[in-house]
């Protein structure tokens, strides 16, 4: 559990970091992709929520992203000014655009991201929680 937090902090700072250097209106809506992507990593990471909840806020998620990855995949100013962040998003298809990746490998959006890190419900299950000693 605790590689998965890494591997999210990891990932959201990288996020915070490409928005903060990005200084371009055109990659507006890209920026709003890489903030609903987070936020919906952020709910299916969640240890607060219980699974009716979880659901809920993910399948909202879920809904609101499919209609942010449109955006962006039909925005022309990305296509016409393209960036090194706007390229590289469209190089990571799989991590960028998770509706659309989950839905080609029939998954939903979290599924899709877990899937992308290599993390399994087997190795979640094989997983134990200690104290390391120092």
């Amino acid at each position: 559990m605790k590689t998965v937090f890494i591997i999210t902090f990891i990932f959201l700072g990288s996020i915070s970091a490409a928005n903060a250097t990005s200084k371009s209106t055109h990659t507006l809506s890209l920026q709003n992709l890489e903030r609903e992507r987070a936020a919906l990593i952020d709910d299916l990471l969640n240890p607060t929520l219980n699974m009716q909840e979880r659901m809920q806020k993910l399948n909202k998620r879920q809904r609101h992203l499919t209609d942010i990855e449109r955006m962006v995949m039909r925005d022309e100013r990305l296509i016409s000014q393209p960036s090194k962040w706007v390229k590289q998003a469209f190089d990571n298809y799989d991590s960028t655009f998770l509706v659309h990746a989950g839905a080609e490998q029939k998954l939903k959006a979290g599924q899709q991201w877990l899937s992308h890190i290599q993390l399994t419900n087997e190795a979640v299950s094989n997983t134990r929680m200690t104290y390391r000693k120092r």
